[in-house]
């Protein structure tokens, strides 16, 4: 399943970009309806690339046909985002903890100005192959991204007030 979310701030790209890469920004979310808070893997950066590593838990409620695939209370995964520093896009892996072959889902993300605002556009795709429930596990799993996203924006907003 595809999905798609648009972010925008008063700042420039590069103070959206900075809080992004700092550690302490998401030790500092806390509170997230979908998803646990993250834990901070692995933060890397050099003159042309920055690698993010989070790991999460998704508080969703799958449908309960899918517990014979999936533990319903593990939802969990690694994301790994890879930022182009020179261009502000970023391509992002998903690593489920469990049942990796049934699960795939990656997004690419870019950061540009508009005016005074900065906008972040993501670009995404989920794939649960369970037959005659992947759609539906697809639907919720997507729903609890876009959510957490939401709140990811409002705490950047907050970061950057």
């Amino acid at each position: 399943m595809k999905f798609t979310e648009e972010q925008k701030w008063s700042a420039t790209t590069q103070d959206v970009l900075e809080v992004y890469l700092d550690p302490s920004f998401w030790t500092g979310l806390t509170d997230l309806s979908a998803t646990s808070s993250p834990e901070v893997l692995d933060i890397k950066r050099d003159s042309r690339t920055a690698v993010v590593r989070l790991h999460y838990v998704l508080s969703v409620e799958l449908p309960k046909e899918a517990s014979r695939f999936i533990n319903p209370n593990d939802v969990a995964w690694v994301e790994e985002t890879t930022w182009s520093l020179s261009d502000m896009s970023a391509e992002v892996r998903f690593l489920a903890d469990q049942a990796s072959q049934l699960m795939k889902a990656s997004a690419s993300a870019g950061l540009a100005q508009h005016g005074p605002s900065a906008v972040r556009s993501i670009r995404g795709d989920v794939k649960v192959h369970i037959p005659l429930l992947g759609s539906r596990v697809e639907k919720v799993i997507v729903q609890g991204v876009q959510d957490h996203l939401k709140e990811e924006a409002a705490a950047v907003e907050d970061r950057l007030s």
